[in-house]
């Protein structure tokens, strides 16, 4: 396997962990939590529901596209669950409503895979 490869396919194998991470969080809670009495449990249930979307989104765009190193794949997953682990981290991890060890993980290993992403596609030719 050549490093373009590598990279290529370090990239899309973190971005697959993020949204097996998000998507097992967010389907946990869904299913544990029942339905929702009040405004901020229907909030809560609502994250939850956008956080597994997004992992489900996380894994196809890094299967159909950061595997086969696609600039389009590379903005999806980079700059929308970048937002979006940004808009975590503010809202939620850094006033302390988070642990802070448990909420950053999900922004490191988004930040390993977009630097993986941003080294294949300078390093090769990319299918988009």
């Amino acid at each position: 396997m050549s490093r373009v490869n590598r990279w290529t396919v370090s990239a899309a194998g973190l971005y697959v962990v993020w949204g097996l991470l998000h998507m097992g969080l967010g389907i946990s809670m869904v299913l544990g939590n029942g339905a929702p009495e009040g405004e901020v449990a229907a909030e809560s249930l609502m994250f939850f529901i956008c956080a597994a979307v997004l992992g489900a989104q996380a894994i196809f765009v890094a299967l159909t596209m950061n595997r086969v190193n696609s600039t389009l794949g590379f903005w999806l997953n980079g700059a929308v669950l970048g937002v979006v682990d940004v808009a975590f981290l503010v809202v939620l991890v850094f006033p302390g409503y988070v642990d802070p060890v448990g909420g950053t993980s999900g922004p490191v290993i988004w930040l390993l895979a977009t630097v993986c992403a941003a080294i294949a596609l300078r390093r090769a030719p990319r299918d988009h």
